[in-house]
């Protein structure tokens, strides 16, 4: 995923004007690279997110990425301990540069006020967040670089913060036409020749070469024009149309596309300008740098999701299959062995009706063969060890055994064509379902069912072997932990195994349904009323209450919440309860489920 300083320099000017100044409620790190910094701006809540991962760089106002069930690594317990209360006072960008600088402020009670800058460097592999103090020296790090990997500078805590290195290029957009044409016609007596794009991304700060390519398409150029094949009235023209386009990046007059694929839907690109249709390709317009950015930024990761779990499919069930040919190459191969068991029963008819001519010791006896027309010889292999009717006795229990094992392989045989039958259903629908991510996740629950796929993320109770259920679990926008139980075991398990008695509980009135549980983690009276209505309308949702109808819904403190004795799971009685209407909309409702499951 690309990001230049353009595309950062737009993101900011829509942050400018929706965000600034807000309070810091919470910093979440989403994943291995994403960060959400969650705000508060007139009684609205805004979250600001950031990847540095190399390849997908990203940096936009979200609305669709999920916050996590938790935040569990240094970085973002270190900036929420020194940041969530405090204010976002400014955003800047250094020089169109990819670099972005957020200053930020945390009052304290008694003493002065802390003032800290969150600088978000994005540089493919070394992009990196650091937090300084006012001083310059870094009090957090995203990714720590020592002198080992990085000789220019070192970004540890407790050292001073030093900048990258400036790059020898012009800002776009404070360029002078005098610049302009001086650095074009260097650029001619160069002794390479050098193509316009090349010109662009090469010359001037924050113009990658993806957006090179756009410019010049915009300027209506081909992409294979190079420079020094100008004229200086072409030149002249050139810079025009330049800085036309420069004025209308500085009034945010730009409508960004995401392209996609017209066949499967893949994301392909985004555009900042407008693109020259292509056959194949879908052009979806957004009115906001930040929706087209998330947008892309959320394909790409549900691409990278589906082809995951395609994968992780396809190999269990690979193995699967291994599994079962291994298993019937076997059972063949015994069934093979079995046929030969009526062997056994002639040569123990046979020295039963010779017992009287065989010796203890001898290794072998050869005999007329009676039943067979021709009456052929027939030498049958003796233990020495054992007496003759012992011998006998062996050759039938030999015969017996496996007359009763030829029975249970067939039977096995029998039963192992249906699970491989099974398995090839299970093939074609893999295939079927390659580009649709509900169907995959549909055959991998299925699969997780019939056991085919381990569930590694299920643990049990431990001493009972019942596994341990997993309630919802969401994040609300004043940042508080919601759990929701779809059944009477996991209501039960939220009751007895994950509240406490400050937690506030909440239950559809009228109807059974799931239990909700609002964490208390700050022991306050009552939560906040936007985390309470979002509670009270998931209770009402999670009963089967129809869309549009209005769902009384009571809440009280879990600790006024008991189950009586010799009553059926999920079954209490509450007491000091408060009771609040909520009107039920499927598609709101539905909304914010998907925005605020944590992970």
């Amino acid at each position: 995923m690309r990001l230049d300083g353009i595309t950062l320099a737009l993101v900011l000017s829509e942050i400018k004007k929706q965000l600034i100044p807000a309070e810091i409620v919470a910093f979440h790190q989403i994943d291995q690279y994403g960060n959400m910094l969650v705000l508060k701006n007139n009684q609205d809540y805004h979250r600001l997110f950031f990847s540095l991962r190399p390849d997908r760089m990203a940096f936009f106002i979200s609305e669709l990425v999920p916050l996590p069930n938790n935040t569990n690594s240094m970085f973002s317990r270190q900036l929420n301990s020194l940041l969530r209360g405090g204010r976002l006072l400014a955003i800047k960008q250094v020089n169109l540069d990819r670099i972005i600088e957020l200053d930020l402020e945390q009052y304290h009670k008694f003493g002065p006020t802390s003032k800290y800058k969150l600088i978000i460097e994005f540089m493919g592999k070394h992009s990196n967040a650091i937090l300084i103090d006012a001083k310059g020296s870094i009090k957090a790090v995203f990714k720590q670089v020592g002198s080992d990997i990085n000789r220019y500078r070192e970004i540890k805590p407790g050292i001073f913060y030093k900048s990258p290195p400036e790059p020898n290029r012009l800002n776009p957009l404070t360029v002078s036409k005098e610049q302009f044409l001086s650095m074009a016609q260097k650029a001619d007596a160069s002794s390479q020749p050098e193509y316009l794009w090349q010109f662009f991304a090469s010359r001037f700060q924050g113009i990658g070469a993806n957006s090179a390519q756009e410019i010049i398409d915009f300027l209506n150029y081909p992409s294979k024009q190079i420079l020094s094949e100008l004229t200086a009235n072409q030149l002249l023209l050139l810079w025009d149309g330049f800085r036309k386009l420069t004025e209308k990046i500085i009034e945010q007059d730009i409508f960004p596309v995401l392209l996609l694929d017209k066949e499967s839907g893949k994301p392909l690109d985004y555009s900042l300008f407008c693109p020259k249709k292509q056959p194949g390709i879908d052009y979806l317009p957004f009115d906001r740098i930040s929706l087209c950015l998330e947008s892309f930024y959320t394909k790409i990761n549900q691409e990278d999701k589906k082809l995951k779990l395609y994968q992780l499919i396809q190999k269990s069930l690979n193995k699967y299959q291994k599994k079962l040919l291994e298993k019937r190459e076997y059972l063949e191969k015994r069934s093979k062995k079995i046929e030969k068991f009526e062997h056994y029963k002639k040569e123990g008819e046979l020295l039963k009706a010779n017992l009287w001519n065989i010796k203890r010791g001898m290794k072998q006896i050869t005999l007329i063969d009676y039943s067979d027309p021709t009456h052929s010889a027939l030498t049958i292999v003796l233990d020495p060890d054992l007496s003759p009717l012992q011998n006998v006795q062996q050759l039938f229990q030999r015969y017996k055994k496996l007359a009763s094992d030829k029975k249970g392989v067939q039977k096995q045989l029998l039963e192992n064509q249906k699970p491989l039958k099974q398995l090839q259903e299970f093939l074609i629908e893999l295939g079927t379902a390659r580009n649709s991510i509900s169907r995959l996740t549909t055959l991998y629950e299925k699969l997780i069912e019939l056991d085919i796929i381990k569930n590694k993320r299920e643990r049990t109770i431990k001493g009972s072997g019942q596994r341990i259920p997993t309630p919802l679990k969401f994040i609300s926008a004043d940042d508080w932990t919601i759990l929701v139980g779809k059944n009477n075991r996991q209501n039960e398990y939220i009751l007895t195994n994950l509240s406490r008695g400050n937690d506030f509980w909440l239950h559809n009135e009228s109807r059974s349904g799931a239990h909700v549980l609002i964490k208390n983690h700050q022991n306050l009276a009552a939560p906040p009323p936007a985390t309470l209505n979002f509670a009270a309308r998931l209770a009402g949702y999670y009963s089967k209450v129809k869309d549009g109808e209005t769902a009384p819904i009571v809440y009280t403190f879990r600790k006024y919440v008991r189950k009586p004795k010799d009553v059926k799971v999920g079954k209490v009685v509450y007491s000091q309860e408060k009771s609040i209407p909520v009107r039920i909309a499927y598609e709101e409702i539905e909304k914010e489920i998907k925005k605020m499951t944590a992970r």
